[in-house]
């Protein structure tokens, strides 16, 4: 499928396109061609990537129209925003509302949750009767999705259709008229929701209330110097969980498992020493950068960036996956490393103040899908040769369409 945008197509589905690293290595803050036709500019070295992030002056706010559009479907402004595409202070209201549910001590505490949900789906792939299995959908999707479902209380008969949306807002290739189908729909289903806690909250305490409950009764409350979050933007904060919730972690743990497979030695290596997991997902999420056609940020004033003035209005594109292939902060960038010296420095979950509030759960559900795999199913292999396995290349978050799997 033709995908537009500024990106060639990839050469190998594990690398980014060539033409990143030839930009990075000779013209790393550069004019690029988007697929409306307007022009942005597109930064490639790591140092300029995390200075555009943790600049102010750079803005995500979608109600800008300068604001880049990385697909025919993603037409800015945007009427509604969520907290990844705002800017402080609001930005900054949203997040402490939702961050407290992602503190490393709720991490934790979901911990037996993933491992259940984690061995369910081995056990539901152990029992199958009919091999190869699609690896993808039995497994890397059943994980996030299944958790982020029981938290946000989703009933199952209603996790396909949202499934199926999340998808058409991640698209590269959907129309306008499609994306705004799906999003007015999600939308929908998730002020729904908010409505129905809302209308709960006055009779129960933040302590009692389930996930969606507290976000409703922190963003509602009465706190000095911050007016309380509408209902609009609970409901984005609901929908944004809806997508990010579930399709990058479930894409990753798919290429990790795949590149595990291809790489002889990371199973045994896992079964026979644990401790290697953090650091072996560290360095996969560095070599597979999910939102591998960046993100969009639009200048406020004028800023010199690398030497290069990046003038008010204009647009910008970060590639967090040229960044996580720069050789002044990646040792031979183009190489799994293991026991790579501070693999947790790759921008794939971004960086500043926008950096992913829920990266820690991400990590969890990597950390325990991946070392539970290498216990419970150590002979899991691929049960097509790698060529024939199918990308995505068409949708902002890169994965695979499908990974049959034997064992």
């Amino acid at each position: 499928m033709a995908v537009p945008g500024y990106l060639p197509p990839r050469r190998g589905p594990f690398n980014p396109p060539d033409l990143l690293g030839r930009l990075r290595a000779g013209d790393p803050i550069t004019k690029v061609t988007l697929c409306d036709g307007r022009t942005a500019w597109l930064v490639t070295r790591y140092d300029d990537a995390c200075f555009v992030m943790c600049d102010p002056r750079f803005s995500a706010d979608a109600t800008n129209p300068s604001l880049p559009s990385l697909s025919p479907g993603r037409v800015f402004p945007w009427s509604r925003r969520t907290m990844s595409r705002m800017d402080d202070p609001r930005h900054a209201d949203l997040r402490r509302v939702l961050a407290p549910e992602f503190t490393p001590t709720r991490v934790a505490a979901l911990g037996p949750t993933i491992e259940r949900i984690v061995t369910s789906g081995i056990e539901g792939m152990l029992a199958t009767e009919v091999k190869p299995v699609d690896f993808h959908t039995a497994f890397a999707d059943h994980v996030p999705r299944r958790l982020m479902y029981e938290l946000l209380d989703v009933p199952a008969a209603d996790q396909e259709r949202l499934r199926a949306w999340a998808k058409i807002l991640t698209s590269r290739t959907t129309t306008v008229e499609h994306l705004t189908e799906a999003d007015d729909a999600l939308y929908g289903y998730c002020a729904d929701l908010v409505t129905q806690r809302m209308a709960e909250s006055a009779e129960a305490p933040v302590e009692s209330a389930d996930f969606i409950g507290r976000l409703v009764a922190r963003g509602r409350r009465d706190e000095p110097g911050r007016e309380p979050l509408s209902h609009e933007e609970l409901s984005m904060m609901v929908k944004l969980l809806m997508v990010t919730g579930q399709l990058p972690t479930a894409n990753m743990i798919s290429l990790a498992t795949l590149t595990m497979l291809l790489t002889p030695g990371w199973f045994w290596a896992i079964q026979t020493n644990p401790e290697v997991v953090p650091d072996a997902v560290e360095e996969l999420l560095r070599f597979h950068t999910l939102l591998h056609d960046g993100v969009p940020r639009v200048a406020k004033e004028d800023v010199v960036v690398g030497g290069v003035t990046i003038a008010a209005g204009d647009g910008v594109i970060v590639s967090l996956a040229s960044g996580n292939r720069d050789a002044s902060v990646f040792e031979r960038p183009n190489e799994l490393d293991m026991t790579r010296h501070r693999a947790g420095r790759h921008l794939t979950f971004g960086a500043g103040v926008h950096r992913c509030v829920a990266r820690g759960l991400a990590r969890a559900q990597l950390r325990i899908a991946l070392r539970t795999l290498a216990v419970r199913i150590p002979t899991l292999q691929l049960a097509v040769p790698f060529a024939e396995i199918s990308f995505l290349e068409d949708m902002h978050i890169y994965g695979v369409r499908e990974l049959p799997v034997t064992w």
